[in-house]
């Protein structure tokens, strides 16, 4: 098998030395899931073995080409979860919906399966899965953190989490900035007059997001200008009310950072605040139209950057847990909300000059 000068072989060249069509080729160079695994890597060596380069000019023509038209149907996604049909929070809803969507335009089927805990579950999902031909599986927000390694055969799916509450395997993540998103709003919140900012926040979601909240926070309060006040990491979805009361007559805080609108809602009711009032509340996850201002944590981009993900990792025929998992994290933004005001900046009291004698 002869080797070609520089810049003289083409996918023409590849198919001839190979014995199969162009179109095989091209497919095959970009790793399609329509080619076996088998055609792909030996259409790829010969490629190497002739001196076959593919042209950046005309890949990046072809791929302008190919987003320009509404692709034909390609393989099936599937997005999974073990919240309970009808218990889903807006911000799952607004990850789901978002994904559909950009599945369709790519050309992807998408449905929603929901997680069973029977023991017969695993092989009765990898046949159903099998069936449909999923090729892409998309993990949701789960109803509780947890191991899924047993959950279903990982190795013959294309696989992207949205979320945090997959403790193992670690696949690839699309998830919100949870750090730069606490530090926007003690930020904000710096800016609008709250000196003395307090999180509560579920010890269990702390840790799961890497201490992002409880870290964004702390250092708001040793070096962002505000005054220091012990977040309330707790138990539970939602504090004692003792260990809360407790922690809000120790604190004083002005403002109080809590998961999302119910939890604030709750909190404010524990300690007999009114919102808005005297205590600001802002949410942490902000969702629809809400009284309460916040981050939105844009779950729809966190949807559609999942798909184009996934749908990426399906063409380059990348299955199973990856060797080098890696994070993407979407930004969110703030959102005014009547529940945390722009307070009157405090008045300071002049100081007399002292005058020297003599």
């Amino acid at each position: 098998m002869a080797k070609y000068p520089p810049g003289q072989a083409s996918v023409r060249s590849v198919a001839k030395a190979a014995g199969v069509s162009p179109m095989t080729v091209s497919l095959a160079l970009r790793n399609h899931p329509r080619i076996p695994s088998a055609t792909r890597l030996a259409v790829q060596k010969v490629a190497a073995k002739i001196g076959y380069r593919p042209d950046p000019t005309i890949a990046k023509l072809m791929h302008h080409l190919r987003a320009g038209r509404r692709p034909g149907y390609q393989a099936s996604i599937v997005a999974i979860t073990t919240v309970p049909e009808g218990a889903e929070t807006s911000y799952l809803n607004d990850i789901r919906r978002s994904a559909q969507r950009r599945a369709e335009e790519l050309g992807y089927g998408f449905s929603v399966w929901r997680l069973s805990d029977s023991p017969n579950a695993k092989a009765a999902l990898q046949r159903v899965f099998r069936s449909r031909g999923i090729e892409g599986i998309m993990i949701l927000p789960m109803a509780t953190p947890r191991d899924v390694t047993e959950v279903i055969g990982w190795d013959e799916f294309s696989v992207v989490s949205a979320s945090y509450s997959i403790l193992a395997p670690d696949f690839h993540r699309i998830v919100p900035h949870q750090f730069g998103n606490a530090l926007e709003l003690c930020q904000q919140l710096s800016r609008r007059g709250y000196q003395r900012i307090g999180l509560v926040l579920p010890a269990e979601q702390d840790i799961r997001v890497h201490h992002g909240f409880s870290a964004a926070v702390a250092w708001q309060s040793m070096d962002g200008g505000t005054e220091m006040v012990r977040s309330c990491i707790h138990e539970g979805t939602l504090p004692a009310a003792a260990v809360l009361r407790t922690w809000f007559a120790r604190e004083r805080p002005d403002v109080i950072i809590a998961a999302g609108d119910k939890e604030c809602v709750a909190i404010a009711e524990l300690l007999k605040l009114s919102v808005p009032g005297k205590v600001a509340f802002v949410s942490a996850t902000r969702t629809g139209q809400s009284v309460f201002a916040g981050i939105d944590e844009r779950p729809e981009e966190i949807g559609s950057a999942a798909i184009e993900q996934l749908a990426a990792m399906i063409q380059r025929g990348e299955k199973g847990t990856p060797a080098t998992p890696k994070v993407t994290m979407i930004t969110g933004r703030w959102i005014d909300g009547a529940s945390a005001k722009a307070r009157r900046p405090r008045r300071r009291v002049p100081v007399p000059l002292i005058q020297g004698i003599g």
